[in-house]
């Protein structure tokens, strides 16, 4: 039976009008709808069976879909998305949801930057309460990341947090539903003990949330980042994370909260009291803590804005904030693979899916995920645009071929400051000498993007195009940030253009490359 058209203006389960599509994947799409009925705005998510799908995995699909629902209904918190409906239309279900006009704290990073640890302690704990109330009614969320708690934006919802997405939810006495062997969630933001094949608890949520509100605080999930989606399990499932260094008073409960083993770690009602308090500050109500809205606008460092975390589900990797480092940044090499972790294909597929928005590098045949950073990144700048004060001549100078001045390119440092003119010449030195000679482009770049790929990784992804161009170079006079269109072409002859943001420093009186972010 072919499927409606869906498409706005289309009426499900003749109740609600889609309006506009707000997000989507491969196994569904979240739509902008109006409930006819009542006369109130929801999100519906239409949930897709793959391609291809045999009649048993699309009753699968299903039965997750309806999972969800029932396991959401069982939930009233205030800062949890709430689940009113499961609509059924041609043996489709189509959750029907809360809608709340938002930010994702995964947008919120990549965009604004990190945040100050009274924020974060107070989002945390804002979180913390949900969950805590999720343990209560018997459910594990199993999938907690920066991409999965929105801030509300604009009238009566500014600044409310509320955690959603209880796709891959279970709850106890519920029907299993994923696979033996399988691994569900994110990898960066996993626990050591799932990463070892054992199974999720609310301990493991606990961890999670942990890894998110460290990335909030120090630009990167707690295990780092890796380029290997396998690598990056092995790494998680060694359980040694970094040590904060930027937590401030919330080094000592981020350190217990990511305790490798699950027994040493808070219980999410502890976290969510110690969180609290530490935001209320001394002698402050922590109950005040539990009710306020997050003003974002006074709560980024104004550090460098961290990296997007995985496309889809995933949860934007967020790169190290933008403070002094040193000129390489060594890894650590990943730990060995815990004994009996044993990884289906179908969890090779979901891990890679989780973990695009980490991959430093991408491969020979195409670019990286829309909207992700580019394998060269280390943090995007944003989804404002930087400025639009240029002119005629210098959008026609920023579109010179690189490759065509890769002889004679140099240093891209351009002095001066940070001004309109300054910005678009550095731009178009530094893709003319990440061109001819990317050893000594890495060499030259910012301290972020050093913590987000390493100088081999960087070289290889620079050796596989034969000519660079840039063109609709905007920027403008004392911004750090500035976006242009790129054409990459590849040695094979194939042309990619793409829309990228840059974020630039000044290191004494010259211009460096902190960031490069696609989208």
């Amino acid at each position: 039976m072919t499927r409606p058209l869906t498409a706005p203006g289309r009426l499900v389960a003749g109740r609600y009008r889609l309006q506009s599509q707000i997000a989507g994947g491969g196994m569904g799409a979240v739509w902008l709808a109006r409930d006819e009925r009542l006369g109130r705005l929801v999100a519906v998510k239409q949930v897709l069976s793959p391609a291809g799908a045999s009649a048993e995995e699309t009753d699968q699909q299903r039965q997750r879909a309806l999972r969800e629902g029932r396991i959401a209904a069982r939930l009233s918190h205030p800062h949890a998305i709430s689940v009113y409906d499961v609509a059924l239309e041609s043996g489709q279900p189509w959750l029907v949801m809360e809608y709340l006009p938002s930010r994702s704290l995964a947008k919120v990073l990549t965009e604004d930057g990190v945040l100050r640890g009274d924020l974060v302690a107070q989002i945390g704990a804002q979180v913390a309460d949900a969950l805590a109330a999720t343990h209560a009614a018997g459910i594990v969320h199993r999938d907690v990341k920066p991409a999965n708690v929105l801030i509300g934006e604009g009238g009566a919802v500014e600044g409310l947090v509320k955690i959603t997405d209880f796709g891959i939810s279970h709850a106890s006495g519920d029907v299993t539903l994923t696979q033996t062997g399988q691994i569900t969630g994110t990898p960066a933001y996993l626990a050591p003990e799932v990463a070892q094949g054992l199974q999720m608890s609310e301990a493991s949520d606990v961890f999670s949330l942990g890894a998110t509100l460290y990335t909030c605080l120090e630009g990167q999930p707690p295990f780092g980042l890796e380029e290997n989606a396998l690598g990056m399990l092995h790494r998680v499932a060694g359980g040694r994370i970094r040590p904060p260094s930027r937590a401030g008073s919330l080094t000592q409960p981020l350190v217990q909260i990511l305790a490798a083993d699950p027994a040493d770690r808070p219980t999410m009602p502890e976290v969510r009291n110690e969180l609290a308090a530490l935001a209320a500050g001394r002698g402050g109500d922590t109950t005040t803590v539990l009710l306020a809205r997050t003003d974002l606008r006074s709560g980024a460092t104004g550090r460098t804005p961290t990296q997007t975390f995985a496309a889809g589900a995933a949860s934007p990797a967020p790169a190290p904030a933008a403070e002094p480092a040193p000129a390489a940044v060594e890894r650590p090499p990943a730990p060995p693979s815990a004994p009996g972790i044993w990884v289906a294909a179908a969890v090779v597929a979901l891990l890679l899916a989780g973990l695009l928005g980490f991959l430093a590098t991408r491969d020979d045949g195409g670019g990286a995920s829309a909207g992700g950073p580019t394998p060269a990144s280390s943090a995007p700048g944003g989804g404002t645009s930087a400025g639009t004060d240029r002119s005629s001549s210098s959008s026609a100078a920023a579109s010179t071929s690189a490759a065509a001045t890769a002889t004679s390119a140099t240093s891209p440092a351009a002095g001066g400051g940070l001004t309109a003119g300054n910005i678009r010449d550095f731009l178009t030195s530094y893709h003319q000498l990440a061109l001819s000679d990317p050893h000594q482009a890495y060499a030259e770049t910012g301290p972020t993007l050093h913590a987000a790929i390493s100088e081999s990784a960087y070289v290889r992804y620079w050796n596989k195009f034969s000519d660079v161009t840039l063109s609709n170079i905007q920027a403008s006079d004392g911004q750090k940030t500035a976006t242009a269109t790129v054409t990459f072409r590849y040695k094979n002859g194939r042309n990619e253009s793409e829309q990228h943001r840059f974020t630039l420093i000044e290191q004494g009186d010259e211009l460096v490359l902190d960031s490069d972010y696609k989208g």
